[in-house]
């Protein structure tokens, strides 16, 4: 009989231990940080076992290339956690899942890869009456929850785009290479979509926006990059014209010479190219990104019940990835979310509730209601 735990894959890295960190401050669940390393997993949970005097936590080595692994491993929780840079291996990881009989979640970033790796699997997902959830923490996970929020402060939701900053400080955080190549594989999967009077619309630079985000990173130019999570909006909510969700980008050198050559290489040589691309992002992102650090989401809503200016922020982009998908992951424990099925975290999560849930976590929460 498995007992009340959730296994961290990925659990020593800068995301998981992060999540670690926050579910050991907030729950009673067992805890198993799992990652190719077995002496760092361990060691990573003797540190948090002494920093919050508990012995909840373990450490375990797991291959997430090797189903037998993760198999083995599952079989000791309810529930596995990907915070890992391992989208090649989705399919194995959500298989390993199904068998062992466990629910799954993620917060890796949203590629056509893992999301078509995901979907073949729905109807297995079903049929076993698992509740798998992707798309969790804050880029994708909080974009259209804020829209979702919006939508119960304003009646009649018109027009809700959001818009967001992500600036780290690369040269003191890991980077390994497996990350650089999930930062191809989102150039791969950019969609430029946009909705517009009711209907999603291909954008272009003429969609670029504008944008004040306040104190440290005043005005930015962001461009359209469209997420999955924003795709069932309206259908959600009839009244919503305008939405999507738009991106700043990583600085000159990085926007302007790294990003257009992906591109280039990409239509090219697809496959051969990855390897180069991954290391001029590396290098890019590690040599070139500058000050002020931190992460921000801004949404400017407004509809026949008036207008909400919201911004959510915080200075260490890791917590602010493992804040909503605890934030998530609470709803989850206490059986508020719906299962069986695939959802995504921003648009499965109770919108008021996982607010209230970030500012308890610490991160800047502001809100300005007007009408």
């Amino acid at each position: 009989m498995k007992r009340s735990a959730m296994l961290i894959l990925g659990g020593y890295g800068n995301a998981g231990l992060a999540i670690a960190r926050l579910l050991v401050s907030q729950t009673r669940v067992g805890i198993i940080l799992a990652g190719r390393n077995g002496t760092r997993a361990q060691r990573a949970a003797e540190q948090l076992n002494a920093e919050f005097q508990t012995g909840c936590v373990s450490g375990v080595q797991v291959n997430a290339a090797s189903h037998q692994s993760l198999v083995a491993a599952f079989r000791q929780v309810e529930l596995v956690v990907v915070a890992s840079s391992t989208i090649e291996f989705t399919s194995i990881v959500a298989q390993a899942a199904l068998d062992a009989g466990i629910d799954y979640f993620d917060v890796q970033i949203s590629t056509t890869t893992k999301r078509q790796a995901l979907e073949a699997l729905h109807e297995q997902i079903l049929s076993s009456g698992r509740c798998f959830i992707t798309d969790g923490g804050y880029r994708p996970g909080i974009p259209a929850a804020m829209v979702r929020y919006a939508a119960t402060q304003i009646s009649e939701l018109e027009s809700a785009p959001v818009a967001t900053v992500f600036q780290v400080n690369w040269k003191e955080r890991e980077f390994s290479r497996s990350t650089a190549a999930e930062f191809v594989d989102e150039l791969q999967s950019l969609n430029p979509l946009v909705l517009k009077n009711g209907r999603w619309e291909p954008g272009n630079m003429s969609e670029m926006r504008e944008v004040d985000f306040g104190e440290p990173f005043g005005r930015k130019y962001c461009m359209p990059m469209f997420m999955e999570e924003f795709r069932a909006l309206p259908e959600c909510l009839p009244s919503l014209k305008e939405t999507g969700y738009y991106s700043a980008g990583f600085g000159g050198v990085v926007d302007y010479l790294i990003v257009p050559l992906a591109f280039i290489l990409l239509t090219i040589a697809p496959h051969r190219s990855r390897r180069l691309i991954a290391r001029l992002v590396e290098w890019g992102l590690k040599h070139t990104t500058r000050p002020p650090y931190g992460a921000v989401v801004h949404m400017k809503a407004q509809g026949a019940g008036g207008s909400l200016v919201m911004t959510i922020f915080h200075e260490d982009s890791y917590l602010f990835t493992a804040a909503p998908a605890v934030a998530c992951l609470l709803q989850y424990l206490d059986g508020s979310l719906p299962k069986p099925g695939l959802w995504r975290q921003a648009t499965l999560v109770e919108p008021v509730r996982f607010f209230e849930d970030l500012a308890r976590f610490g991160v800047q929460v502001k809100k300005e209601r007007r009408g």
